[in-house]
């Protein structure tokens, strides 16, 4: 699973990673993003085949939604995405990118909850989260878009904390990602656990388990 994670990269830096065209909105380096808030994510504008970044609130509503209340998931299950009604719809047609540059999971011990920065080795790199949206609409009309992240099995690094993991889409994969036409099959097959040599994994500060810490010192451990 993925709960909380980190994105500390300047917009205009992600703008140039991720094609984006046009303009970006301002982001600030985030360092303990959680569950119900605005989160940046890359996506097809209207055309069909340019991307844009814009920021969604985490904690999917499909457009179906009675009211557009109840539960809300922050994550989707890989292996169940076209049995799931929640799921399926955005899996087919409204894919996204969730860049990051890290994320947390936790180890317990006795009463105690330790968190760790799961990030690419060295830890400079953006990853991009595979992810859904979906826009639903109020009796007047008023757009409430969300979003949520796609996860895996874990590997070898993240496995010791938490048997799941955000699935990475990598950069050459990027474009069949988001476009429509992409077939279920080869979609299926981007959803795929990132290799272990590729990540790292270091302790954190228990500030981080609560979301009201936001800033780098969540990225310090205590000593």
């Amino acid at each position: 699973m993925c709960g909380r994670y980190t994105l500390s990269t300047p917009a205009e830096d992600l703008a140039i990673q991720f094609a984006v065209a046009g303009p970006v909105p301002p982001l600030v380096p985030r360092y303990n993003v959680a569950p119900s808030q605005l989160v940046a994510v890359v996506g097809l504008k209207p055309d069909g085949r340019t991307r844009g970044l814009a920021r969604l609130q985490w904690g999917l509503v499909p457009y179906w939604s009675p009211d557009g209340k109840g539960y809300r998931p922050i994550n989707a299950r890989a292996e169940t995405l076209l049995s799931k009604p929640t799921f399926r719809e955005s899996f087919l047609e409204k894919r996204c990118l969730i860049p990051a540059t890290g994320f947390y999971e936790w180890r317990a011990e006795g009463r105690k909850k330790y968190p760790h920065h799961f990030r690419l080795r060295g830890g400079g790199g953006v990853m991009a989260f595979a992810g859904l949206w979906d826009c639903w609409r109020d009796e007047n009309g008023k757009a409430l878009v969300t979003c949520c992240i796609v996860t895996v099995e874990a590997n070898e690094v993240v496995r010791p904390l938490h048997d799941r993991m955000p699935a990475v889409i990598p950069p050459d994969a990027y474009t069949d990602w988001l476009a429509h036409g992409t077939p279920v099959r080869e979609l299926q097959r981007l959803l795929r656990t990132l290799p272990a040599e590729h990540m790292e994994v270091v302790p954190a500060n228990p500030l981080v388990n609560s979301p009201k810490h936001d800033s780098l010192v969540c990225l310090n451990p205590v000593a």
